[in-house]
């Protein structure tokens, strides 16, 4: 399985099902945050945040509508957040919130992800 490029989303991907849905949402999820922040770059933070998290939610929504993995994705959540670093407290930083059975899901996979690519 590669990466999707730039235009295309892994919702679309013919193999977004099952165990893969779940790297293609973690590639998705990257790239929708991303674009919502430069989409809105001149807008304020609380303006970009609340947009990003109306895109985090309708691609969430989209994963259950394809029926990617119904186990995974149905009934879960990620709410997005900016937190201070005390290292650098001008600058928040993005926090996700994830419901754990979804988080727990994305950390597994990406788990075996990365093992695979070291055994190969």
């Amino acid at each position: 399985m590669t990466t999707p490029s730039n235009e295309s989303w892994g919702f679309l991907h013919p193999e977004c099902h099952g165990h893969n849905a779940l790297l293609f949402f973690s590639w998705d999820l990257a790239k929708t945050i991303e674009q919502q922040f430069k989409l809105h770059a001149e807008s304020s933070l609380a303006v970009q945040l609340h947009e990003a998290q109306k895109a985090v939610d309708r691609l969430l929504n989209q994963y259950v509508q394809i029926q990617a993995n119904p186990g995974a994705f149905e009934g879960q959540s990620i709410k997005l957040r900016l937190e201070r670093d005390d290292n650098s407290p001008d600058t928040p930083v993005l926090a996700l919130q994830t419901s754990p059975r979804l988080e727990e899901l994305i950390l597994e996979v990406q788990a075996q992800e990365k093992a695979s690519r070291t055994i190969n």
